[in-house]
């Protein structure tokens, strides 16, 4: 269950980072809140990862 979880997680991340790195080569504008999220996001990501590699 934590698996899925942790998979669906790493995808939409991925997305949103995609997602932002097109806005900045495309010239759009990339708000800080945007900014934000994505490295809250990455850090969760990352503990999620850990916590799984440790006690999975």
């Amino acid at each position: 269950m934590y698996l899925i979880i942790l998979v669906v997680f790493v995808i939409l991340v991925g997305a949103h980072n995609i997602y932002l790195n097109l806005a900045r080569r495309k010239k759009k504008k990339v708000t800080p809140l945007m900014v934000n999220i994505q490295v809250t996001l990455n850090i969760v990501l990352v503990i999620a990862g850990l916590l799984y590699l440790i006690f999975g």
